[in-house]
């Protein structure tokens, strides 16, 4: 199947991309919503969970860059990115293994150690799965709006896969004929089968040219330089520290609607209208700069959550269709933070020669593991400070239950608010990033690209 025209890549390539990120999100989904449920039902202390947390994001500062670092630097056969993803197929599945196979009878001491180890392992084997995939957006295609394309339909594909992990993990995991373990193995192998075909179609097009090995000083001194990555990762990561509502929303169906299967419901109407975002996001994108449509989206989505607060969910109907329209606009957040990656690839190639998709790539994967964790270590410490039990059938005080609801609810749209003064110093934009890439690629003279451009870099 041959490429659309003015793309780089072919139908069966796109799929295939989609295909592998519908796999990742499988796995990615129930780790970020019901990790903590399960170590929690396991009996691990809330302070304990959020502990652990935060310990692999200390790991992770190490770990990612370490490995973004090994990305531009190695030269392995067959190619830069693709034999890490065909490694990851086989490690992201063992690691989720091996961390809901904890045995029921060790005592609490080795069940905290359990989980920090084997939580750890499965965050190493996301991050080689993650990275290079990502990567993978800026290697295949230096068309900005082909990469909107691609991430577009990536996350349609990863929200089905991901809607399906949020509807059938509650009702697998408190099915006490299948239990936690079975149920990762239920989505695990279809999660990694998904996977395999990229590794196949795949193709690298746009990498590192530089024949010169890649010195570390080199990818600090290229990272130091990149305000553009550097400012939207800040203000990413700020808005993001109080975004709490996935990590509790299932204790939110268990205690305070009373039925732990509606996290499923709930969950699914913030999950949903991402689908509409993922169609109408690269239409939006030919008219608006994404920068835009991501801030105005992100703006809309902190209101919606404050007013959802104050409906409260005593009436379930009128509490989900909040959430919905929510969720639409969460959803344009999610689908447009994902498309920028690439425009820091050019951004650093046109001002510095070199094209290091992996350091940037890697940061990407940091960012968004450290904005998933840290406000999961901190909803996990709060609710042990509001008197939180463990165990699976435990029984909540009042507090506690109003103290989940304002970490689903209110408690996200604080970060929003401290990170827009961040984001408004932002000012790379979608036409010159255009011109950037039609530079690196040789299509353009720089004399004419520096009299063409919108602002100065």
């Amino acid at each position: 199947m041959g490429a659309r025209a003015g793309f780089r890549t072919s139908s069966q390539e796109r799929i295939g991309f989609a295909l592998f990120m519908s796999g990742q999100a499988m796995f990615n989904y129930f780790m970020g919503t019901f990790v903590q449920k399960y170590f929690t039902d396991k009996s691990i202390a809330a302070v304990a969970v959020g502990t652990i947390f935060l310990f692999a994001r200390v790991w992770d500062a190490v770990n990612d860059l370490m490995f973004g670092a090994i990305l531009d630097k190695a030269h392995l056969k067959g190619g830069k990115f693709l034999p890490w993803l065909r490694m990851s197929v086989v490690l992201t599945p063992l690691a989720f293994f091996t961390l809901f196979a904890m045995p029921e009878s060790i005592p609490a001491g080795m069940k905290i150690a359990w989980a920090a180890v084997t939580y750890l392992f499965y965050d190493i084997a996301y991050t080689i799965c993650d990275v290079p995939i990502f990567s993978m957006t800026s290697a295949a295609t230096d068309n900005v709006q082909e990469r909107t394309n691609i991430m577009s339909r990536n996350t349609m594909f990863a929200l089905v896969a991901s809607v399906v992990v949020l509807v059938a993990a509650p009702l697998l995991y408190t099915n006490p004929s299948v239990g936690w373990f079975k149920s990762a193995v239920i989505i695990a192998i279809p999660a990694a089968l998904l996977m395999v075909p990229f590794t196949v179609v795949g193709k690298e097009r746009f990498v590192n040219k530089d024949t010169e090995p890649v010195t570390f000083k080199a990818l600090l001194d290229y990272v130091k330089g990149n305000r553009f990555l550097l400012l939207f990762f800040s203000a990413l990561t700020l808005m993001n520290l109080t975004n709490t509502a996935g990590t509790v929303a299932a204790y939110f169906a268990q205690y305070c609607l009373n039925d732990p299967a509606l996290v499923s419901v709930v969950v699914a109407c913030l999950a949903l209208p991402t689908f509409a975002a993922a169609v109408l996001v690269p239409h939006i994108t030919k008219k608006h700069d994404k920068f835009h449509v991501f801030l105005f989206s992100s703006i809309v989505s902190a209101v919606l959550g404050i007013v959802n607060f104050f409906v409260g969910y005593s009436n379930l109907p009128l509490l989900l269709a909040v959430v919905i329209i929510r969720g639409a606009f969460s959803g344009a957040v999610m689908v447009t933070q994902l498309m920028f990656t690439g425009d820091f690839v050019e951004y650093g190639e046109y001002k510095t020669g070199k094209r290091m998709q992996g350091i940037a790539y890697s940061l990407q994967t940091f960012t968004f593991k450290f904005f998933n964790a840290i406000p999961a270590a901190l909803a996990m410490y709060i609710l042990g400070f509001m008197g939180f039990v463990e165990g699976e059938n435990a029984v909540q005080s009042a507090g506690t239950i109003s103290s989940i609801w304002f970490l689903f609810a209110l408690f996200p749209a604080i970060s929003v608010a401290i990170s827009l003064p961040v984001m408004f110093r932002y000012k790379l934009r979608d036409k010159d990033v255009q011109i950037m890439a039609s530079v690196n690629s040789g299509e353009m003279p720089r004399e004419e690209a520096e009299r063409i451009f919108a602002s100065k870099y």
